[in-house]
């Protein structure tokens, strides 16, 4: 292609970000400015959505001072997506200024701020913005209340999180796959097994994040053989375990010592591809250790290529628990 207009180039970067490819896209980006070519709002949504997946706040506040030098800031779409950014990147305090310099608010800014806190686990703050956005006359809309239950499941907050869900029967989204994943999801961590029920059993399709709430549910009331039930039962309806479900299953074998289903368990994260993955791993390192199997703890401990504080911390409790005293010295060293 000898040229390429901005409508091309926003093409090629928005296509990199739907798949993922946050980097490239900013690759991207730069070459196009390199090419001499002047970008637009619709570049610069697609490359402030860029930044916020591959988490780059630096380069996002680059982006931000060239949408400032090209009056774009005050764009509705632009405003929103830069809130955004900051937001995801973890920046609070910027995501703040920018929502309150803006001179309208809509409703994908206020959801992202909302989201935003709860990524920086400050629930609180998350649902007072929430009360703030109504009471400014802003409806919430159904990526709203997922952020909304997020949070409320976050400070165990059950009374209030059923007077959202009665807001969201009374918006008619109660019949949305993610909001009524978010109500299993958020019923069951505040405990409430027979409310998150009551919504699964409604459900006419159920997601991975639906069926993984429920196991994780169970697994904290103390019943790890009805969780083992519930992902025989996922599996009988065709929906594939990701790395959450696994790691919340594994923790569920734990809980009851059942060794051999958590081996069995292992063989599926193996045939799955996520036996590497650090969150996976450092549940099958758990699990093996609190059902007494310490070679096969070892074993998956030695092979993880990554170890965060949980993973150290495990392998140290276990050895502990078994009398290994000299290997918990060997492995304290080596962390």
């Amino acid at each position: 292609m000898p040229s390429r207009n901005v409508v091309t180039w926003n093409a090629m970067v928005k296509g990199h970000v739907k798949c993922g490819q946050g980097q490239k896209a900013l690759e991207l980006f730069q070459q196009m400015q390199q090419q001499g070519v002047r970008p637009n709002s619709v570049t610069f949504v697609g490359i402030l959505k860029a930044c916020a997946n591959v988490a780059v706040i630096e380069e996002g506040r680059c982006v931000h001072q060239q949408i400032i030098q090209s009056g774009l800031e005050s764009d509705v779409f632009v405003g929103s997506s830069l809130v955004d950014m900051y937001a995801k990147c973890g920046s609070i305090e910027d995501a703040g200024n920018v929502l309150k310099e803006r001179p309208s608010r809509d409703v994908v800014s206020w959801t992202a701020m909302i989201c935003g806190h709860v990524q920086c686990r400050e629930g609180q703050k998350a649902l007072e913005l929430f009360q703030q956005m109504q009471q400014d006359g802003m409806r919430p809309n159904s990526v709203t209340f997922v952020g909304a239950l997020n949070a409320y499941a976050s400070v165990l907050a059950l009374e209030e999180g059923r007077c959202v869900h009665q807001q969201i029967i009374r918006h008619g989204l109660e019949s949305d796959v993610f909001v009524e994943s978010s109500l299993v999801d958020m019923y069951a961590k505040c405990r409430s097994l027979e409310d998150a029920w009551s919504v699964f059993n409604k459900m006419p399709a159920r997601n991975v994040v639906t069926w993984t709430a429920m196991i994780l549910g169970h697994v904290q009331c103390g019943q790890g053989q009805k969780a083992l039930g519930l992902f025989q039962e996922m599996k009988q309806e065709g929906v594939d375990p990701n790395s959450v479900t696994f790691a919340r299953v594994l923790n569920a074998c734990a809980t009851v010592l059942a060794l051999e289903e958590g081996r069995c368990v292992h063989q599926e994260v193996i045939q799955s591809g996520l036996e590497l993955d650090v969150f996976v791993g450092s549940s099958l390192v758990d699990m093996y250790a609190k059902c007494g199997s310490m070679d096969n703890a070892w074993r998956v401990f030695n092979k993880m290529p990554f170890r965060n504080v949980v993973t150290w911390s495990t392998i140290l409790g276990g050895c502990a628990m078994h009398g290994h005293g000299k290997e918990a010295l060997k492995y304290f060293e080596q962390m």
